[in-house]
């Protein structure tokens, strides 16, 4: 895996070498095998190499064609480039190295833009076309790689990840405020919003055309999932096709010049990953688990259970979080605004997985292809609960509001906001239960004046392309996921937390030919009752403990509830309430105080929301102007 960058001067003037260098060398944690730039009067490349096939200098980039017409900088991996390769062979192309940039180089040569939709990986990539007079910009189907970009002052420049773009004088580093609302209920920024106002990542799926003659830019999307239910097969032959198709992508994905190994926690998804690698491998599998004394869901004897069964080398990582510390290193890394607790297993086990392998399969994905998510079953219940007639919604609020002024538990709270959703149509619907702070609670705590559109009509204007491709509801809600939830969340988690330490994560379960399969599934036998995941569970039968296939979901859970309310109580508190001016521009301080103390005397579980106020705080004293 590598780091990407480059410079465009609109104006015409020659790319300065130096802020190329700076830009490429702020990614030397993605790519600490090599480094290369090249400029051609008014575009420049950065790359940073992590090496993973073909480790010689032949392929070394940017990278540039023969007549030096086309060049290219590239970050990520092409699965089936071995296949792409023989098809330009065939038209009379040579090659002088053996690993998949030259492939790709070739490809776009032969075919143009056209060529991404040929590929099967995970990439970022831009290339400098001569004759088209253009640099074309393209992101893989889902997001796996990232690219984020700006233009201002006559410049245009794009990069793996803001901290390289930092490095420009010109780069916007105002806050984008309503962002920061969208922020709130995500706990993450949907794409193309960054936190900085004229600061964008490209899309999943899309490609970005920079016209070098105007500077006119044109953004396409070049794929998209759509949810074609098959009724003809029957389980088993679903099953056998399954099986198939995910063999071959995690083989694919073990195709490496150097140490690969896997993530192992105590589920379905990453355990199915290894089983299929062992059955593939001659050598004993290398496995990483991570855990904690303190986690409220220690996965570790669970995943020893399957390191067992398969005779892996297993590496059992235990380690107790140092919040205070780790804080400023994780908005670092992550450089937006994003909460999601789960970035700091990920990212410590990264770092422990990188002393021994370079390439770490993991389970990402098996939720989406499967409809593995809790909150599934929760919308189809609400869905019948929303035919109900009005009067039997108002009452059923009506009495979660009292039961919830008495409790004042967690439990009564998701219930109260469970049948106020009721009356809403499905996307504001949905959106109640995969948000952390409703619209009235962040209205509530912003300062007089300060207001902002609704994220439920901006969520559901953003997923209406969603919703039309599929006809099921939980097909619908699975496509949202994937262009929000799954291309902004868990992907650059894995993303910018394994890259901080150089190590590069592959996802079998989100090869898109397995993706575009399952989507032909119908979703009876994904959500068979209230079972998700049922195909796959049944079929994993033979190949996982029952105590894994069919346990209630959970996860890497930290205590952050039980942390702050005592041990880290002042911490956060005091961080809070200290965050810099940009923070009190948006909300109240007497506000913030106010439910701060009504966390610490409730019995309702806020630690998200706290979590959530205190990484924008720590964001904004790290990246304020």
């Amino acid at each position: 895996m590598c780091g990407i960058a480059g410079i465009i001067a609109l104006d015409g003037k020659d790319v300065d070498q130096g802020q190329l260098d700076r830009l490429t060398d702020a990614l030397s944690h993605r790519g600490p095998d090599g480094r290369g730039t090249h400029i051609d009067k008014s575009v420049g490349f950065g790359h940073r190499r992590l090496s993973i096939i073909d480790l010689t200098i032949a392929a070394a980039q940017p990278m540039k064609t023969d007549d030096e017409a086309i060049t290219i900088t590239f970050n990520g991996e092409i699965y089936n480039f071995a296949d792409l390769r023989l098809d330009l062979e065939s038209k009379d192309y040579t090659f002088t190295s053996t690993g998949d940039t030259e492939v790709l180089l070739k490809l776009y040569q032969e075919y143009g833009p056209a060529c991404v939709a040929m590929l099967r990986g995970m990439f970022a990539f831009a290339v400098h076309d001569k004759k088209r007079n253009t640099v074309f910009l393209a992101r893989d189907r889902f997001g796996k790689k990232p690219i984020k970009y700006f233009k201002r002052n006559g410049m245009f420049a794009f990069a793996s990840e803001l901290k390289a773009l930092r490095t420009l004088s010109d780069c916007p580093r105002e806050f984008d405020r309503e962002a920061i609302h969208h922020y709130l209920t995500f706990m993450y920024l949907p794409a193309p919003m960054t936190g900085f106002t004229d600061l964008y990542k490209l899309p999943a799926a899309h490609t970005l055309t920079i016209n070098l003659a105007t500077g006119e830019e044109k953004l396409e999307r070049y794929w998209e999932l759509n949810y074609q239910p098959d009724e003809k097969p029957s389980v088993a032959e679903w099953q056998e096709r399954i099986r198939s198709t995910f063999n071959e992508s995690v083989r694919l994905r073990m195709i490496a010049d150097v140490p690969v190994g896997a993530f192992l926690s105590g589920g379905v998804d990453s355990g199915a990953v290894v089983a299929a690698m062992s059955r593939i491998s001659s050598q004993p599998v290398k496995t990483f688990s991570i855990g904690s004394t303190s986690e409220t869901r220690n996965e570790l004897p669970l995943a020893a259970m399957v390191a067992e069964r398969y005779h892996t080398d297993h590496h059992p990582i235990v380690l107790e979080p140092d919040i205070v510390h780790l804080l400023p290193e994780l908005v670092e890394q992550y450089e937006e605004p994003y909460a999601d607790p789960s970035s700091i297993p990920t990212y410590l086990v990264a770092r422990e997985t990188r002393k021994d392998v370079t390439v770490a399969l993991n389970g990402d994905g098996g939720d989406e292809n499967f409809a593995g998510y809790i909150r599934y079953p929760i919308l189809k219940f609400s869905e019948s609960l929303a035919h109900q007639p009005a009067f039997v919604r108002s009452m059923m609020h009506s009495g979660t509001s009292v039961l919830h002024t008495i409790l004042n538990s967690t439990l009564s709270y998701r219930g109260q906001r469970f049948t106020s959703s009721l009356s809403l149509p499905m996307a504001q619907r949905y959106l109640q239960y995969i948000s952390f702070f409703t619209e009235e609670e962040k209205v509530g705590l912003y300062s007089d004046g300060v207001a902002f559109p609704r994220t439920d009509d901006w969520y559901a204007q953003h997923t209406e392309r969603a919703r039309g491709r599929a006809r099921d509801l939980i097909h619908q809600a699975v496509s949202m996921d994937i262009d929000t939830y799954l291309a902004d969340d868990l992907l650059p988690k894995v993303d910018l937390g394994t890259m901080a330490h150089g190590l590069e994560a592959r996802s079998p379960f989100l090869d898109h030919e397995l993706m575009e399969l399952t989507a032909q599934i119908p979703v009876r036998h994904k959500l068979h009752g209230n079972v998700g995941k049922w195909i796959l569970k049944d079929m994993l039968q033979t190949d996982l403990p029952a105590d894994i296939l069919w346990r209630k979901k959970s996860g890497f859970r930290l205590p952050l509830d039980q942390w702050f309310r005592n041990d880290l109580k002042q911490f956060v508190n005091d961080r809070i309430m200290s965050a810099p001016a940009p923070f009190w521009e948006i909300f109240d301080r007497s506000k913030i105080e106010a439910f701060l103390n009504k966390y610490h005397n409730s019995r309702i579980d806020y630690s998200d929301h706290v979590w959530t106020l205190l990484w924008l705080s720590e964001w904004m004293n790290r990246y304020a102007a």
